[in-house]
């Protein structure tokens, strides 16, 4: 089949009001998001045909046709959300449901990449997100070009009317709607569901890993040896969970008892607390740990047995360290033997 016809079948079925101007017919055909904020409206134009997934997600929560761990079934995602951050004259950032950050529908996307629309422009629409990830609903409006953000988000719109709105946008300011407008055949004919975007992800997923594999065959394999269960932080860590634990998690302050084992991705092991005889203790928050680490741990109960896989830039970046080289992904098995309250 077409992998247009494909990707054409992926995206959303949404009944649409017209233009609020009224002048729909003068309209370029294709996909469009109305954003109405407590400082006027905009309009954005949506790359659905080479950015489908990051589209048809956005589309899909804006309609409230997905599943999401924010918001109820039926409400649309974005309604009464705020602009939560702003970096003047560079972007305004939204999506958010919690409103400071750290929120999103419980799920996170494959970037995507080689898509239409530049962040070279001012007015591009961009997934936040880290290390080729996106966050699955936070994203954010550039104020100015820079080119460097294609390497890191996926673009997938444009502004095409209320430009004046974009630059008024303050912190705190609040987005009262994001409708869906279908303009021509095309965008009226494409159509999605639920079951058909968990399909789209799970195909991204494997084009995922066969990018790994590209780069590395041993790195590839070993994030499909994770199984059906692994997951995906938005850092960019792999993980599966083994053995599930019990009770509460670590926080900052909390002394950690660890059992690891550490490999290179080619099963090398270089260092391991199970050969000392002892565990490796540490105060979370406080000692030297790298982020990959402290991400995992502070997400462990008691007993828990994770497999990890963790990018350089959770590792030792580009510095390397000791007998790690520079830009080199690792592999640990972690076990939370227990934790003392700080």
């Amino acid at each position: 089949m077409d992998s247009r016809l494909i990707l054409g079948l992926a995206l959303l079925l949404i009944t649409c009001a017209a233009w609020a101007s009224g002048e729909s017919d003068e309209t370029t055909p294709g996909l469009y998001a109305e954003i109405t904020t407590s400082r006027g409206l905009m309009m954005f134009e949506l790359d659905y045909r080479e950015t489908p997934l990051t589209t048809a997600n956005f589309a899909g929560l804006a309609s409230g046709l997905l599943e999401n761990d924010a918001v109820p079934p039926g409400t649309p995602y974005y309604d009464g959300t705020i602009v939560y951050r702003e970096t003047p004259r560079y972007a305004v950032f939204l999506g958010d449901p919690a409103g400071d950050g750290t929120g999103g529908p419980g799920y996170t996307l494959p970037s995507e990449s080689g898509g239409r629309f530049s962040a070279a422009e001012a007015g591009t629409l961009m997934m936040d997100g880290l290390s080729g990830e996106s966050s699955g609903s936070r994203f954010f409006i550039t104020l100015a070009g820079d080119p460097f953000l294609d390497s890191k988000y996926t673009g997938f719109g444009r502004i095409v009317s209320g430009e004046s709105v974009l630059r008024r946008l303050r912190l705190n300011d609040t987005v009262e709607s994001v409708r869906i407008l279908r303009i021509g055949a095309e965008a009226e004919a494409l159509t999605v569901n639920p079951e058909i975007l968990t399909r789209m992800i799970a195909s991204a997923r494997r084009g995922e890993i066969a990018a790994l594999r590209a780069v590395d065959s041993g790195l590839g394999d070993a994030v499909e040896s994770l199984g059906k269960g692994r997951e995906k932080t938005p850092t960019g860590i792999y993980f599966s969970t083994l053995q599930e634990g019990e009770g509460e998690t670590p926080r900052a302050g909390d002394r950690v008892s660890m059992h690891y084992t550490g490999m290179f991705v080619d099963g090398t092991v270089f260092d391991s607390s199970r050969t000392q005889g002892q565990t490796f203790d540490f105060v979370l928050g406080k000692d030297s740990i790298i982020p990959g680490w402290i991400e995992m741990v502070i997400g462990m109960s008691t007993g828990e047995v994770r497999q990890v896989i963790i990018p350089p830039g959770m590792a030792y970046g580009k510095q390397g360290f000791g007998p790690i080289g520079p830009d080199t992904w690792l592999i640990f098995d972690m076990e939370l033997v227990g934790f003392t309250e700080g």
